[in-house]
């Protein structure tokens, strides 16, 4: 028998029940396994948080840190990769890049410490709480030698003029650019999508497509210039997520504190770092 099968089984005998009905081919809960589930399961992640409180104690020393963030933020949260690592070598950093809504799934499941994205417009799991990284907004962006380069601001109508490059469906700046024309009869000539933000700012910088992004997003790339949109609703929020009531562990709050430090934003951290 397997260690696993043993302690289930001594755990059995402990309790006088049966948790486990076993045959050569299937094994499943019994009804009194099911109501006992839940209970085990916070059981394992309150000693799971133990022994991250045990490893915090011991300096960073060891241990592991999760972190998910959507491709704009790439950009933002490279350099403070490289320096987090660089300080802490102990620590298996591990970097999920997915959409906001993947990410609010993986970090309801505990499966991310952390999640960085825009603030969704409607909370997406009672469980997650948001704080403010900082403020920007959805804004044109185009090559500095594109003739919209020299604008102070745009209006919506005006895109009609031109050929759009729009990131996908799903991404936060496509799902606000999306919510602030919903009800606007526009004729836009969208010629391609791209999921991949990256790919999207070179194809933007080589040509004369026009596209829409956070003004955030531009950090660290060249030759671009992003141009206000002149309507109502093109506030974004960078944010971080977390679970409410969990256990912020210290690798989570100095990789929150390096990044503020590396890129100047005003986090929400005094009830985390005291």
């Amino acid at each position: 028998q397997s260690t696993l099968s043993q302690q289930i089984k001594k755990l059995e005998e402990e309790l006088n029940v049966t948790l486990l009905i076993r045959d050569s081919h299937h094994v499943q809960l019994t009804d009194i396994g099911e109501a006992i589930l839940p209970a085990i399961n916070r059981t394992l992640r309150d000693a799971n948080a133990c022994k991250e409180i045990i490893n915090d104690v011991q300096e960073l020393n060891t241990g592991t840190l999760t972190i998910g963030a959507t491709q704009s933020f790439t950009s933002l949260l490279k350099e403070t990769i490289v320096d987090f690592m660089k300080l802490y070598p102990s620590i298996k950093l591990t970097i999920h890049c997915q959409a906001m809504e993947q990410l609010m799934q993986m970090l309801d499941k505990e499966e991310i410490d952390i999640a960085i994205s825009y603030r969704p417009k409607n909370p997406l799991f009672d469980t997650i709480e948001s704080r403010t990284l900082f403020s920007s907004q959805l804004c044109v962006v185009v090559s500095e030698t594109h003739p919209l380069a020299f604008r102070d601001f745009i209006r919506l109508s005006e895109l009609e003029q031109y050929s759009l490059a729009l990131p996908t469906k799903g991404t936060q700046a496509r799902n606000t650019f999306d919510s602030i024309t919903k009800n606007m009869e526009l004729r836009l000539n969208v010629g391609v999508e791209v999921s991949a933000i990256p790919m999207l700012l070179d194809l933007v910088r080589g040509t004369r497509f026009v596209t829409v992004l956070s003004r955030a997003t531009l950090l660290q790339y060249h030759g671009l210039k992003a141009i206000p949109i002149k309507h109502p609703g093109c506030e974004m929020e960078g944010s971080y997520h977390i679970r409410k009531g969990a256990y912020l562990k210290r690798a989570t709050r100095q990789f929150l504190q390096m990044l503020s430090e590396k890129n100047s934003f005003n986090l929400s951290l005094e009830h985390f770092l005291n």
